[in-house]
């Protein structure tokens, strides 16, 4: 659910979606189907200048993982292959349109084959969602989605040195990690 939430608003099917999981989320009482209803009553031009404003032109909050730790770094190549092989191996196809590390495409794959995805990657998504989290503030809209997302990967104690707090990337494990 967090990772249709995180989807881009602007398509008809990010809608259809959330009126389809709405009703899984509240018969739950969960704090995600308070989220899905705030989403639903948002005005949809809103939701979506809200999410390229967040996500597109805030680097800090970019939905990419290996963005926040390799920014445009040459490794950030060797990054996206290695999870596209990760993807492979799980038997799905990274769509054409998306790159490997979108954060929504790795909830995704935790969520329907989580025994195929190495802890170090799950640590990866925790502390990207930790470092938005922490980047957001605390009336953000998308804010508690990464709160919920802590908690359900297990929050860090503390997130990633991003690109720029960490010049030299030669210690980070990609890709060699993700074998």
């Amino acid at each position: 659910m967090l990772s249709g939430l995180l989807d881009y608003p602007g398509a008809d099917s990010f809608w259809a979606r959330l009126a389809d999981r709405i009703e899984v989320a509240e018969e739950l009482e969960s704090e995600v189907g308070q989220i899905m209803r705030r989403f639903q009553h948002h005005d949809q031009v809103a939701l979506e200048k809200l999410y390229v404003e967040t996500f597109d032109f805030d680097p800090k909050a970019a939905l990419y993982v290996t963005a926040h730790e390799l920014g445009d770094s040459r490794d950030r190549g060797e990054a996206l292959i290695e999870l596209t092989n990760l993807y492979h191996e799980a038997g799905y196809e990274v769509p054409d349109d998306q790159l490997a590390d979108y954060l929504p495409l790795l909830l995704e794959l935790l969520a329907v084959r989580p025994g195929l995805v190495p802890e170090v990657v799950v640590e990866r998504v925790a502390k990207v969602a930790y470092n938005i989290a922490q980047h957001l503030d605390a009336a953000h809209l998308y804010r508690p989605l990464f709160v919920i997302l802590n908690r359900v990967l297990g929050a860090p104690t503390e997130g990633l040195p991003t690109a720029e707090e960490c010049p030299d990337l030669a210690d980070l494990p990609y890709p060699i990690e993700y074998q």
